[in-house]
């Protein structure tokens, strides 16, 4: 794996949202990449602080607008886009 494949599954890593191989595979990555375990490690924390800082609730209307719009992702995402070609770990 890459540092780009990494860098656009690091949202699914955290997630949990990889197959165990997949996981396994940016694990290995991270432990051999110092540049992108820094990356993973900011991105955690950026998380964390957003969501720490972020306890009000959003209107409804914009939660249904930000779902509808990740389905909407989902649905035109190939499943080569998400990594889930075998090939990208080369």
């Amino acid at each position: 794996m890459d540092c780009e494949h990494m860098l656009r599954l690091i949202n699914h890593y955290m997630d949990g949202g990889l197959s165990q191989w997949r996981n396994k595979a940016v694990d290995r990555h991270m432990e051999d990449c110092p540049p992108c375990a820094q990356h993973l490690t900011a991105h955690v924390h950026s998380r964390q602080v957003v969501a720490s800082k972020c306890t009000e609730a959003a209107p409804e209307a914009l939660r249904l607008r930000i779902s509808e719009a990740i389905v909407s992702i989902t649905l035109e995402t190939s499943p080569v886009e998400l990594g889930t070609n075998p090939d990208f770990l080369r």
